[in-house]
């Protein structure tokens, strides 16, 4: 009988202590402003130099945003053709960074010379795109 007890409470330790890591991992999300360049997945971890051509950015399957120290960060909610339009441009991105992905809420061109930036993609439009329908 006592075993029989002692097995549930450390079953129950385990079942809440995994619980609990589940739990910090979704509120580990920081909510970022990141400014970089999107380049080829493949390019960037490999550190092989990357090409903007229409022929490398068809074949290139997922593309990341880099940033000037060399860091990169794939963005899971961004549609590849949204990534592709933008490859190889300078972009700023609000977001949530989680571990290496960047769940992006807005996506902005980076004009040269300290224009105004202009934002092509926006989480809530894609949001109200779908409650219309």
């Amino acid at each position: 009988m006592k075993t029989r007890s002692a097995s549930r409470v450390v079953s129950i330790a385990f079942f809440s202590l995994m619980l609990t890591l589940a739990m910090t991992q979704v509120a580990a999300a920081e909510s970022v402003k990141l400014e970089g360049e999107i380049r080829g997945a493949k390019c960037t971890h490999f550190q092989t130099e990357c090409f903007n051509d229409d022929n490398h950015i068809a074949l290139e399957p997922d593309f990341v945003l880099v940033l000037p120290n060399g860091d990169y960060y794939f963005m899971p909610n961004l549609a590849r053709a949204v990534k592709a339009r933008h490859a190889y441009k300078k972009v700023r991105i609000h977001g949530d960074l989680r571990n290496q992905e960047l769940w992006v809420d807005k996506l902005m061109d980076v004009e040269p010379k300290g224009r105004r930036s202009k934002t092509t993609w926006d989480w809530s439009d894609q949001d109200e795109f779908w409650e219309s329908r």
